[in-house]
């Protein structure tokens, strides 16, 4: 113990020793917060990404329970060759239908063409003439 009392110290190291305490306090505790704060990061992170993950889950779940539902509905659906043959004749019903009014339409057509095209020889025989008012260029047909 004699040694002890007989030791000194600096008071220089002893201020040293404090400011390296205090210094040491002061980065745990700003590693304590730095820590604390991604921890709650990391939790809301967390949280959030088990949210979406559950709402897509049930977007997915729903999803396949339509699918499952159409291929149950499709699956006892039976197939009758007849109504297929039936579709086949009304199909063919309706095409003769058209074809009759396409011929209808393409009468008409020429009908009107031939028209317009009696009224252009007309225009012209009117205009060689004089008989049209002046500045008068109406032409009818070359359609």
């Amino acid at each position: 113990m004699d040694n002890l009392k007989n030791m000194k110290v600096s008071i220089g190291l002893v201020i040293a020793i404090i400011v390296q305490a205090f210094g040491l306090i002061w980065y745990v505790a700003q590693l304590d917060s730095n820590v604390t704060s991604l921890n709650e990061s990391v939790g809301a992170l967390q949280e959030q990404a088990t949210t979406v993950d559950v709402a897509v889950l049930q977007k997915d779940l729903e999803n396949i329970k339509e699918k499952i539902l159409v291929m149950d509905e499709m699956h006892s659906m039976k197939f009758d060759p007849s109504e297929l043959e039936e579709a086949i004749d009304d199909i063919e019903k309706i095409i003769a239908e058209l074809s009759t009014k396409d011929a209808l339409i393409e009468n008409e057509m020429r009908t009107i063409m031939s028209d317009h095209g009696g009224f252009a020889e007309v225009l012209k025989q009117l205009n060689a003439a004089g008989l049209l008012p002046s500045g008068e260029k109406r032409s009818y047909g070359d359609y």
